[in-house]
């Protein structure tokens, strides 16, 4: 996925998420909610928020690489 790995000192928190994602790490909060929602089935906006991010992220995996000018 992104740029968290197992073993990596973050929270796991719907706070943290949102942080990601207004930095641009869709994949990593997208993990996080993925996360959240497996743990509170109840909470719907996480899937809400789940399937908004899936879409940003792929738009982001889609964009071509900044060109260096030379």
């Amino acid at each position: 996925m992104g740029n968290i790995k197992a073993g990596d000192d973050i929270f796991f928190t719907a706070t943290m998420a949102e942080v990601l994602e207004k930095q641009g790490h869709f994949e990593d909060a997208l993990m996080i909610y993925k996360i959240l929602a497996d743990t509170t089935p109840w909470d719907q906006t996480l899937n809400f928020k789940i399937e908004r991010l899936k879409g940003l992220a792929e738009k982001s995996r889609r964009k071509p690489a900044p060109r260096s000018g030379s």
